[in-house]
């Protein structure tokens, strides 16, 4: 069923329209949102058709600019360059959304009081075709039937009791279809060095991984039942998975992966906090 915007109101400003908050935009947009409600700060963002585009917070105001909700969705270290011009145009009104890896709510908190709330999001990339999954926790008198129309577009949503898992879930779900991409063009690779075509070796890989994913997703099933009903004893396939399941070797290198891109969203963090 297609998930529409009929249920979220009120007038959104995206301070900083980058990647992620790009392809958040782009999903709401073709799921109903109106262009004219919706404004860009951006002086780098790639325009809109019909939305409203300025070169920074301080246009949008000097235009007469309002809104109900406000997202944060530049780099965390550029927080402290715009925190001077977002506060004035908060008050009790205004909902404040942050995809920013690494600020918490206690850090938006302390920023902007005057919020009616801070909504800490973390989307991923999967959001531009309805299929992301976002994280979410807030702090304050947040309408969280609004954020929950607002998100559902995007794909699944969690909510989070607090943000104290926020890092984790970055390196988790936010980096996550990175790992995965690497993952496909690591396999297509291994294909086209044995001896598969560049183009051959990429489209197996990714109907293979596209296949699997669609199907563990729509089973009730574990992915360790699934995977017994590939592989047989002493078949090709459980000769590949010795190999992957060497010593662990695999389990260590994604708790790796994700242990260096969690501590890098603390490190962010402290960058945001004019710390680092």
């Amino acid at each position: 069923m297609t998930k529409t915007l009929r249920k979220f109101s009120g007038r959104l400003l995206l301070v900083g329209c980058g990647n992620m908050a790009g392809a958040m935009l782009d999903r709401w947009l073709a799921a109903g949102l109106d262009p004219a409600a919706v404004a860009i700060a951006d002086p780098f963002a790639t325009p809109r058709e019909g939305v409203p585009h300025f070169a920074s917070l301080a246009a949008w105001k000097d235009a007469g600019g309002a809104a109900d909700w406000i997202m944060l969705g530049m780099k965390p270290q550029q927080l402290g360059e715009v925190a001077d011009d977002l506060a004035p145009v908060l008050s009790a009104d205004v909902h404040l959304l942050s995809i920013l890896a690494g600020v918490s709510l206690a850090d938006l908190a302390q920023r902007f009081p005057e919020a009616r709330a801070q909504v800490r999001i973390l989307p991923n990339l999967a959001a531009r075709i309805g299929a992301g999954v976002s994280a979410v926790a807030s702090h304050g008198d947040s309408d969280a039937s609004a954020i929950d129309a607002l998100l559902k577009p995007l794909g699944t949503v969690v909510t989070l009791a607090d943000d104290s898992t926020m890092d984790l879930v970055t390196a988790f779900t936010g980096s996550g279809p990175a790992f995965v991409f690497r993952l496909i063009e690591s396999y297509a690779a291994a294909g086209e060095r044995l001896g598969l075509s560049a183009d051959d070796a990429l489209k197996l890989a990714i109907a293979t991984f596209g296949g699997s994913t669609a199907l563990l997703a729509d089973s009730a099933e574990k992915p360790g039942t699934l995977i017994a009903q590939v592989a047989s004893k002493g078949g090709t396939t459980q000769a590949g998975l010795d190999v992957l399941d060497s010593d662990g070797q695999l389990a260590a290198l994604f708790t790796n992966v994700l242990r260096a891109a969690r501590d890098r969203g603390r490190e962010l963090a402290d960058l945001a906090r004019g710390q680092g």
